[in-house]
């Protein structure tokens, strides 16, 4: 809004249109708007007020434990920085439990987001994946944060 001047309205349309167009709404700013991703990460998503909102979850911990490690890698994968990714699996109280994440680097020349089968190929490349019959993204609409489960007993 403040850096396009535009009233709200025109910012969220802008936003949706962004976002089915590109995965991720930033990648239009950057693309048409030159806007810098890291200010607008600094300013935006590391900006969310997100501890009011987003609070240590019990169940979700017990049932992240609840998986064999000796047959799933855990690995988080986000639409985000890496900066709103951790901060949000922080709040959630279930950050120990992952081997790593892979996030949409804003500081990349090219930003690779999901849904970009890209994106799955580094997901799985960072997991140590090779195939991707050895996984399951497991997510929730609209989630931040996404879960790469990929079989070590093969």
């Amino acid at each position: 809004m403040d850096h396009l001047e535009l009233t709200i309205e025109d910012a969220n349309k802008l936003h949706m249109e962004y976002y089915r167009n590109y995965g991720l709404a930033i990648e239009g700013l950057v693309r048409h708007h030159k806007i810098d991703p890291m200010e607008y990460n600094r300013r935006v998503d590391d900006a969310l007020p997100l501890d009011k909102v987003i609070h240590p979850d019990s169940q979700l911990r017990k049932l992240l434990m609840d998986i064999d490690k000796s047959k799933v890698k855990m690995w988080l994968f986000t639409n985000a920085y890496l900066t709103h990714g951790e901060r949000v699996v922080k709040l959630l109280g279930v950050e120990d439990l992952f081997d790593g994440i892979t996030f949409c680097d804003y500081t990349a020349e090219k930003m690779i987001c999901k849904p970009y089968p890209e994106m799955f190929a580094k997901a799985m490349k960072e997991a140590g994946v090779e195939d991707v019959k050895d996984c399951y993204f497991v997510g929730k609409k609209f989630d931040a944060s996404h879960v790469i489960k990929t079989d070590r007993s093969r």
